[in-house]
């Protein structure tokens, strides 16, 4: 399986949509996510199809915030997921990023974070209304050092 991953263009527009349908995350603009900057996104491509997709936004010049990741529900378990999140990370550490962000409602891709990138809780928020999981009403808020994360992912090496 040769995954490509490469920056969004308009044309992935439409398909990055449909894959928000997917997870309950396209109600674009709303109170959870005003709008999708695009500025910083990804799409992860097999065989010439986007399969999943990422983005984040630079809050300031040591900090960013991921905004959205979904892989098609036909591509999940196959490790999509994990090429994109690693690309994003280094893409803002090669920025000089330096803390990254990231709100999640389910359990499983809390621990997915936790796990596989070393994110640590820091806060709990109350969704402002229906986005991702619906019977989840708050989102698990986890913070990375991108630094220690490229230090560790070095080590494994």
């Amino acid at each position: 399986m040769c995954v490509i991953i490469e920056k969004a263009k308009e044309e992935h527009k439409p398909v990055i949509m449909s894959l928000l349908k997917q997870a309950n995350m396209h109600y674009i603009p709303s109170a959870e996510m005003p709008q999708l900057s695009y500025d910083n996104y990804f799409v992860a491509k097999l065989e010439g199809n986007v399969v999943g997709f990422c983005g984040y936004k630079i809050l300031d010049s040591k900090n960013a915030k991921t905004e959205l990741m979904v892989v098609d529900r036909k591509y999940r378990g196959k490790g999509i997921g994990y090429l994109l999140q690693e690309y994003r990370m280094e893409d803002m550490l090669s920025k000089g990023i330096e803390n990254l962000i990231t709100n999640a409602d389910l359990p499983e891709t809390v621990n997915w974070y936790m796990e596989n990138f070393g994110y640590k809780k820091i806060a709990r928020l109350k969704k402002n209304h229906e986005f991702g999981e619906p019977s989840i009403s708050y989102w698990t808020t986890l913070k990375v050092s991108l630094k220690e994360w490229a230090a560790k992912r070095k080590e494994a090496v």
